[in-house]
């Protein structure tokens, strides 16, 4: 009698880790803020596909990568592409308008309305995450 109870537990254990990532989590509208000022801006829709606009304005990293100075949103709100979600991350690309450089971005879930967002680059391998909040 045990050996269904049993199959049936493993069965679920095993359809809950091939269970794909849940998108409709990322959407929202997510901002990265400095001493009050909004520096960044990260808008995502989640249906069958993610897609979505970053919008930033001009930040000054240490060389230990901590963000020391960023300056307000400009508008240059532009698409972002390439974007999939993995458990409690997504991971997408950016090219900023008159920039011939395409950004990877990673932004992992770290509570429900809270996150931290990274640009993955080698040319600057000590960057640390802005933590964004959903509004």
């Amino acid at each position: 009698m045990r050996t269904p109870a049993c199959v049936a537990a493993c069965l679920l254990v095993l359809l809950s880790l091939g269970a794909p990532a849940q998108p409709a989590k990322f959407e929202g509208t997510w901002e990265a803020a400095i001493e009050g000022k909004v520096f960044l801006v990260l808008k995502i829709q989640a249906g069958q596909k993610i897609s979505g606009t970053l919008n930033a304005g001009s930040i000054t990293l240490s060389d230990e990568g901590d963000l020391i100075k960023a300056e307000p949103v400009e508008d240059r709100e532009a698409p972002f592409f390439f974007a999939k979600a993995e458990g409690d991350k997504l991971e997408f690309d950016y090219q900023d308008q008159g920039d011939d450089e395409i950004m990877h971005f990673e932004l992992k879930l770290t509570g429900e309305k809270a996150g931290e967002l990274r640009i993955v680059d080698e040319h600057i391998p000590k960057m640390k995450p802005f933590r964004l909040r959903k509004k």
